[in-house]
């Protein structure tokens, strides 16, 4: 799927200045990656599709769905001949939401998708809403919602809203490329390790997880 809206987080330069004077062992990643930035495509509901699609199975399979479940979600908008919207993106998914199972996609994975839907139809103030709200607030709130937990609610944060403080400590692309960038010996000094990394990256987190995902992906997805 080509989306629509292209929109780029306006902090990026300020960031990548700050993070390559503070760690040399990311600014080599960024050199090699500085090319390639974070975008959004300005539709919350695909953002929540493609990382629920995601979870739990391997990155490359997780694209392979990905792509056509949003295929066939675009093509049902075309049909409709309608703006692509987020309430249409939900609508299309409804429509379709019989023929994802032949995609791979877990009956449960339908479910939390198929809820999210209806909850976008039924309740779109609250959900346009949410951009208002903190980070904090804004994953309490998305975790209310079955299928979402910290790391989905996470992505949203990121590819969606492009909050630039954001980092997804659990995420196992990231986990494995401290482990092999900063030289360390087990996940266990990767988890220690974080903390003190967040702070030297701080208040450009976001920056830092992407171009994280990017020494381990040339094409990173895209939530």
């Amino acid at each position: 799927m080509n989306p629509r809206k292209i929109i780029y987080p306006s902090y990026w330069d300020e960031g990548v200045s700050a993070i390559t004077s503070k760690d040399p062992i990311l600014a080599k990643i960024i050199r090699n990656n500085k090319e390639i930035r974070l975008y959004s495509h300005g539709n919350f509901f695909l953002t929540l599709v493609r990382a629920i699609i995601s979870q739990q199975i391997s990155n490359s399979a997780a694209k392979k769905i990905s792509q056509r479940v949003l295929f066939l979600v675009s093509l049902e908008n075309m049909l409709l001949n309608k703006e692509f919207s987020v309430n249409i993106s939900a609508s299309c998914f409804l429509k379709s939401k019989n023929k994802f199972k032949y995609f791979g996609i877990s009956e449960k994975k339908i479910y939390y998708l198929t809820e999210i839907s209806k909850n976008i139809k039924k309740k779109p103030i609250y959900w346009n809403n949410l951009k208002n709200l903190t980070d904090d607030e804004i994953i309490k709130a998305l975790c209310l919602h079955k299928g979402i937990g910290l790391w989905t609610a996470q992505m949203y944060l990121i590819f969606h809203l492009m909050r630039p403080n954001v980092f997804p400590n659990r995420d196992v692309g990231i986990i494995n490329t401290i482990k092999v960038a900063y030289n360390l010996s087990n996940v266990t000094e990767v988890n220690a390790l974080i903390p003190e990394l967040n702070q030297i990256w701080h208040p450009w987190n976001t920056i830092a997880a992407w171009y994280l995902w990017c020494y381990s992906d040339s094409y990173p997805t895209v939530y």
